[in-house]
């Protein structure tokens, strides 16, 4: 694709994380804008220095900090409240480890990968307190597959867990668009869960991520069905709730953070991304400042991307996170 006034092409996005780079960033946007952006390949002495550099950020030391002696950050899905810790909940400790780079061969990541893995066998209690309704079970499974899922996509202990939602993700589009009647039955039928109006609903960020864990998991047509029910909604992915089809309101740094991360996580996952997020491509992509760069000011409180640099207060730091993040995530519609 050309370079245009509307969406990037990728030398122009590659001129803009060169431009950071030379500016010598802190150790996390540094290597994520050598892996993610400019694709350098393992073995290359820059892409390997960097990676090796990661453990000086800040960031990173304070995640590790946090992690607990079994892997995981105290409670699992609930937000602790009770506890001071930066990091709230093994869920959030999983998704900062990924936001700062490091992947499954990193301790932090290896860890939190055998503590989970020890829940879902059985070996480990789950650690919040235990509903007592008829969703809990499956809701249960489907946070700690979900999370693993971030981890190592093609874990063998998820094989089951991906049949499963993919099997109620057909039931539920067998008519070619979502009918909650379908999923109800799909419920009843595999799971035994009262689905309507729950957290289990197929919208939610859980089961978004196991159906996007595999390539071609789903079928392309389903695949397109799920999506384009996803942008009719006017509360989008459940747990971020906010619609995807309109440029999200910049004064309002946590919807702002729900929307980019909307955005993202469907990027990740689902290749008919493309076809529906170019209105957010262009949008973003038109944010650029005189410099080039993008930064939208304040970061939302909860927030498990930012910060990547060590000092967010420094007006430079902030616009290389915000920068980076934006870079990442428009690389994608490149693929």
């Amino acid at each position: 694709m050309k370079a245009s006034a509307r969406r990037p092409s990728a030398p122009a996005l590659e001129k803009i994380a060169t431009n950071v780079l030379a500016q010598t960033p802190d150790p996390v946007v540094r290597y994520r804008l050598l892996r993610d952006v400019l694709r350098r390949p393992r073995g290359d002495s820059v892409f390997e220095h960097a990676r090796a550099n990661l453990d000086a950020s800040h960031c990173v030391q304070e995640l590790a900090a946090d992690q607990r002696a079994d892997g995981g950050w105290g409670t699992f899905h609930s937000r602790s409240t009770e506890v001071k810790q930066k990091i709230a909940s093994t869920e959030v400790g999983v998704a900062r480890a990924l936001a700062l780079g490091l992947d499954a061969s990193h301790p932090i990541l290896s860890r939190a990968r055998a503590y989970i893995v020890g829940i879902m066998n059985g070996a480990i209690r789950f650690p919040d307190y235990h509903e007592k309704n008829d969703r809990w079970e499956t809701g249960m499974r489907m946070f700690l597959a979900s999370t693993l899922s971030l981890i190592q996509p093609d874990h063998p202990l998820l094989d089951a867990d991906r049949k499963l939602w993919r099997e109620i993700a057909a039931r539920t589009f067998q008519s070619g668009a979502y009918r909650a009647e379908d999923e109800i039955r799909a419920h009843a039928e595999l799971t035994g869960a009262t689905v309507e109006n729950s957290y289990l609903v197929l919208n939610n960020r859980y089961a978004l991520n196991l159906l996007g864990s595999l390539p071609g998991l789903l079928p392309r047509e389903l695949e397109r069905a799920l999506l384009k029910w996803l942008w009719t909604r006017a509360d989008g992915i459940r747990y971020l709730g906010i619609a995807l089809r309109r440029a999200p309101p910049r004064n309002k740094p946590g919807e702002f953070d729900r929307w980019l991360a909307s955005h993202e996580m469907l990027a990740r996952l689902f290749p008919a991304w493309l076809d529906f997020g170019r209105a957010a491509i262009e949008w973003l992509w038109a944010q650029r400042n005189a410099q080039g760069f993008w930064d939208f000011g304040a970061r939302s409180s909860a927030s498990t991307y930012l910060p990547l640099s060590d000092g967010w207060r420094a007006k430079r730091n902030r616009a290389f996170d915000w920068t980076t993040r934006i870079l990442i995530l428009l690389q994608r519609h490149l693929a």
